[in-house]
């Protein structure tokens, strides 16, 4: 039979290791593969010794489990506050709960659905819980031995507006996974505008230096610097020439650059 955790071992906050995970050694595995069926699954947990009864994983919870103290549905959902033992001051939110709580005092419309704002239930369980502060003050003044009773109600209704806020949650989820969305999107067609702009402006680039390449080969050519009009000098004016060309080009682009830089 399994050995009873030590105290306080489930519901501490941060628990130690569970005291059976001892018992998985290679020995205990290799003894375990040979008590296995026929089909390959691991026998009932029931029906091996003491130290392979760990071995077997658990069946899945059935209701609720606790871990850290505390506990979880299954499947997982948001419990009621009648599940939690508190008595809830606002009408069921939704017919699961509505039906679960007896129809609010009076039968449940299954054709028609419940439509309760939260928003108003939230400002009257407000109202009360500064009704009852007041009258706790009251109580206070004059019997203070009697502040028991105030002081739960004033943590029911707490409980209640607590529970209450919570339902939101999902809603809350929902539109803060559509806005981040949102922003991702818009980063990305900030992105691509910007890639665009910055291709239209290499283009433009591209096509000034084009256009400045075609410019000094007009002046180069027209001043008699161009190799057509060298005709058959070579050596040292050949040499000149093409220099006095490689100049005016790379002056003309200098100057293309600048004025659209500027």
């Amino acid at each position: 039979m399994p050995q009873e955790p030590p105290p306080g071992a489930l519901s501490s906050a941060f628990p130690p290791p569970p005291t059976y995970y001892t018992h998985f050694t290679e020995e205990n595995l290799a003894a375990l593969k040979s008590h296995c069926l026929e089909d390959g699954t691991l026998p009932p947990a029931d029906s091996l010794s003491d130290p392979l009864y760990y071995l077997v994983p658990p069946p899945p919870p059935d209701g609720s489990y606790r871990a850290f103290g505390e506990e979880w549905m299954v499947p997982e959902r948001y419990p009621s506050l009648e599940e939690a033992g508190i008595r809830q001051l606002y009408p069921p939110t939704s017919m699961a709960a509505a039906a679960a709580n007896g129809g609010w005092g009076g039968g449940v419309d299954k054709g028609k659905e419940l439509t309760v704002d939260r928003t108003i239930e939230l400002r009257r369980l407000s109202k009360s819980l500064l009704l009852n502060y007041l009258e706790l003050v009251g109580v206070m003044g004059m019997a203070p031995e009697q502040f028991h009773e105030k002081t739960a109600d004033l943590e029911t209704i707490l409980f209640n507006m607590h529970h209450l806020i919570n339902e939101y949650r999902p809603h809350q989820a929902r539109e803060t996974l559509c806005l981040r969305m949102e922003e991702q999107l818009e980063r990305t067609r900030r992105e691509a505008e910007e890639n665009r702009r910055v291709v239209a402006k290499v283009e433009d680039i591209l096509a000034g230096l084009e256009r400045v390449a075609k410019q000094a080969d007009a002046i180069c050519g027209g001043d008699g610097l161009g190799t057509g009009g060298l005709g058959g000098v070579v050596g040292e004016e050949k040499v000149d020439d093409g220099v006095a060309k490689a100049r005016v080009r790379d002056m003309e682009a200098w100057e293309a650059l600048v004025g659209m830089g500027g």
